[in-house]
């Protein structure tokens, strides 16, 4: 269902860029906010909570995550997440053992490398890697960025530079993912926005 492959695109953020930082972001749709998603950091942990409701045409589409991974500089060591798309239930849990990360999704278990990086936009390293581990779902995505352009764009009320990166992301040569990304000139993550099949979604920073 199209409706479904759309919360996919997005629901991928798993933490923030400082200790004690919180980020919380609209997601708007159409020009209508159509839920939240916040990130919390705690030492080397990341917390992330995402509540969506979208109403399209005769459809509600519902979505509830919660994640909370653990980092030792840009390698993930511990993921614990719960999904609920739309009644599509996920659940990934992941550690570091024997110098593998070892996966369970849903009914599914494998090893990946030592050192994974998710979706994590907070942190710029994600535009320099090949393969990123989607927490939602546990799959692991090939990954295609490219720097689009540098713009000026409102974030909360006033006007920043920034450049804009598309990132693709592919499995077993079909695409999965294709979004944008923004970064300010110190090098923060300060928007997001998603093409899918009945508009647009664009992470706005509160």
């Amino acid at each position: 269902m199209a409706a479904k492959k759309i919360i996919i695109l997005l629901m991928l953020l798993n933490a923030a860029s400082a200790i004690g930082v919180e980020l919380k972001f609209d997601a708007v749709m159409n020009n209508k906010v159509i839920g939240q998603h916040t990130f919390i950091t705690e030492e080397d942990k990341v917390i992330s909570e995402a509540d969506f409701h979208i109403e399209f045409l005769f459809m509600d589409i519902y979505y509830q995550h919660k994640s909370e991974e653990s980092w030792m500089g840009d390698c993930l060591t511990a993921i614990s997440s719960k999904t609920n798309d739309d009644g599509d239930l996920f659940v990934v849990n992941g550690n570091v053992v024997n110098k593998k990360l070892s996966v369970t999704a849903n009914d599914e278990q494998f090893e990946l490398p030592s050192c994974v990086m998710t979706f994590a936009y907070w942190n710029p390293k994600i535009l320099e890697q090949d393969k990123l581990l989607n927490s939602q779902n546990g799959e692991y995505l090939e990954v295609n960025v490219k720097f689009l352009k540098r713009e000026e764009i409102v974030v909360r009320g006033g006007k920043v530079l920034a450049d804009c990166y598309e990132l693709i992301a592919m499995k077993d040569e079909e695409e999965k993912i294709n979004i944008q990304l923004w970064y300010d000139e110190s090098n923060q993550w300060v928007a997001l926005n998603s093409p899918t099949p009945i508009g647009d979604i664009f992470y706005k920073l509160h």
